[in-house]
């Protein structure tokens, strides 16, 4: 490591291991202590509201996030990168079999292909670590701990906050992760300038063409129309507007990625076979997800999220698929799922 031309070996090294882009902040740096502190006050608010639905973890970790310096006492620096993981490549494998022709289907989202980006994030982090040396104390984090990640990434130049919540940054839009590296020592800054196309305010395209109207004209999320938060992180029984909302999706959604202009002109989005899913045997499931972002739902998750799509098709075809769910499964919850749906149709 030459601290002499530490900016220009950062960005090779970043590069050659993955990332997108990278940046180097001091946490002294009197602007990150001012970024923080304002997003503390607006997520006070915003779990005060309520808005974050059953993710109780976020309430549990906010100590921690609202205070870096207490969270990692011993660092001085944070590195921070964002990465593609091949996120909107048509051609990136994803592990889910073909749907049959004339198959039920729902689906995942596109940032579900290629390998799970904790681990790309984790191998991206990993490279920096050795260059910096075993000598020199450091942590990686990849949406896995609490962290401010895209506070970071903003405060390092990478990229502004998109009206969706997302980091954009110049070339990928919004379809980039983030994973930043705590380091106990003083490294010198390496901040950059997200020449962006257009600002937000003048688009909007993601506040317009959110199906379900979570994101606000504001800059806040309600996560409790999000279908993302509905597909991955809400495990209990979804109700009729719910459903409603979820659409045909399993797993995440595309919505306000592919209309940010860019916009997609090919569906990324993965079909699942709704009868693979619910009639192979949950261990097939698993070996096949593993590896994947999509293993964090866990097949109960997908199974209720697709007895949800089926029940809303109503055609005889899902209604008889939905019979056998019905009686050949082991899951309380899904049973509950189906009942619950049918006990409140008119809702």
């Amino acid at each position: 490591m030459n601290m002499e031309n530490f900016g220009e070996e950062l960005q090779r090294v970043a590069r050659r291991a993955g990332a997108h882009s990278v940046a180097c902040i001091r946490l002294e740096n009197p602007v990150l202590r001012t970024h923080v502190e304002e997003n503390n006050r607006r997520v006070t608010n915003w779990l005060k509201s309520g808005q974050h639905g059953e993710m109780d973890y976020l309430e549990r970790m906010f100590a921690e996030k609202s205070n870096p310096w207490k969270t990692f006492p011993w660092a001085d620096s944070v590195v921070v990168v964002t990465f593609a993981n091949r996120w909107g490549d048509l051609s990136a494998n994803h592990p889910f079999p073909a749907p049959r022709k004339d198959a039920l289907v729902g689906y995942v989202s596109a940032y579900a292909r290629a390998d799970d980006y904790h681990h790309v994030g984790q191998s991206i982090l990993a490279e920096l670590k050795a260059w910096l040396g075993d000598n020199v104390e450091s942590e990686a984090t990849v949406d896995t701990q609490a962290v401010y990640e895209r506070l970071f990434a903003q405060v390092g130049g990478l990229g502004e906050m998109g009206r969706n919540g997302l980091l954009r940054v110049p070339g990928r839009n919004t379809r980039v992760f983030i994973g930043c590296l705590f380091v106990g020592a003083k490294l010198p800054e390496v901040l950059q300038n997200p020449a962006l196309p257009f600002a937000c305010d003048t688009c909007l395209a993601c506040i317009k063409n959110c199906p379900t109207g979570a994101i606000e004209s504001v800059g806040t999320m309600d996560a409790r129309r999000c279908i993302s938060y509905l597909s991955i992180e809400k495990r209990g029984l979804l109700g009729w507007k719910e459903a409603e909302w979820l659409g045909d999706w399993l797993f995440g959604c595309d919505g306000c990625t592919t209309v940010c202009p860019p916009r997609d002109t090919v569906d990324l989005r993965i079909p699942i076979d709704l009868e693979w899913l619910l009639k192979s045997p949950a261990s097939e499931i698993r070996g096949v997800i593993k590896g994947s972002a999509v293993a964090y739902a866990g097949v109960t998750q997908l199974r209720k999220n697709a007895v949800v799509i089926l029940r809303k098709m109503k055609t005889p075809r899902a209604r008889k698929l939905l019979e056998w769910v019905r009686k050949n499964t082991g899951s309380n919850l899904i049973r509950e799922q189906i009942d619950f749906l049918t006990a409140n149709e008119c809702e």
